[in-house]
């Protein structure tokens, strides 16, 4: 789906500070076929799904307009504007995309119920906190299980050349992730083991035989992980939807790191207890995790 706007930058976002509230100018407004109401505001606190990545699903919440009416908002969606021509795309038309240059910039698209507001207007954001709290230790517990996963399957790989996590590692999350589904205080990662990673030395036969050692030994350093809490950082704040940040937190004493565009709980103390499960599947295996 593509539209003509007047937009050409990317949307100061609130969430990766944990704002749950906040304001924003309308930029555009519009009515697509399928009957959704489409508004781009240039700053907003309401985390989108990503086209390219759709790990964490879209916050929900309220906008409030100048007049007093509240209009529900039922999804959100990162779109692309070209910053010389306006013209938006999001949905397949982002996707086809592909690689894009710095004339592309993210925006945050608020899929709204009800007669869209006036471009120009500024309105109020209100996002459901509940749900982002456990959208957000859903996926602070999924970073933890994969540093942990990585943790465990180390003596698994036969050769060196795989990629190291930030804990020094081998980072078979990074290697063998194909897709990552996040919902309320729950996450499931799928990974897959194919030519390449057998060629780099990772034995899964061997993996999947032991994996009720694996599974008690991730789960016990998660434990340990979650006996010593510390805060969780995500920078650089304040930012824009195209600014790429780094998901920071101190683990067995070093700093563990990865690249993240979702949100996250503030402190370890913030997770009460985190277990994880793994079960084979064809040419890979599963990884569920819940928190509370």
């Amino acid at each position: 789906m593509r539209f003509q706007t007047d937009v050409r930058d990317s949307t100061r976002i609130g969430f990766a500070s944990g704002d749950v509230s906040g304001s924003g100018k309308v930029l555009f407004a519009a009515e697509e076929p399928d009957g959704n109401t489409l508004v781009i505001c240039d700053e907003t606190p309401v985390h989108p799904v990503s086209f390219r990545w759709p790990d964490q699903p879209a916050d929900r919440g309220v906008m409030i307009t100048a007049g007093g009416q509240r209009l529900e908002i039922t999804d959100a969606w990162t779109g692309m504007a070209n910053a010389e021509t306006g013209e938006l795309v999001f949905g397949e038309d982002a996707r086809a995309l592909g690689r894009t240059g710095d004339e592309w910039k993210s925006v945050v698209i608020h899929v709204i119920t009800g007669d869209a507001p006036a471009a120009g207007e500024t309105v109020s954001i209100e996002v459901d906190a509940d749900r982002r709290r456990k959208l957000s230790l859903a996926h602070t517990a999924a970073h933890l299980s994969a540093f942990a996963l990585n943790r465990a399957a180390k003596s698994y790989w036969t050769k060196e050349g795989a990629a190291l996590d930030t804990l020094g590692n081998p980072d078979f999350d990074k290697e063998a992730i194909v897709s990552a589904l996040l919902s309320e205080q729950a996450s499931v990662d799928t990974y897959r083991v194919g030519k390449t990673l057998r060629k780099k030395g990772f034995e899964l036969d061997r993996f999947v035989a032991d994996l009720p050692a694996v599974i008690e030994a991730i789960n016990g350093t998660l434990r340990g992980w979650l006996s010593e809490p510390t805060a969780i950082s995500l920078t650089p704040v304040p930012s824009t939807l195209d600014t790429r940040r780094l998901w920071e937190c101190v683990l067995d004493g070093k700093q563990a790191q990865m690249y993240c565009a979702g949100t996250h709980v503030a402190s370890l103390q913030d997770i009460a207890a985190i277990t994880v499960s793994i079960e084979p599947v064809d040419g890979g295996v599963v990884m569920h995790t819940a928190a509370r």
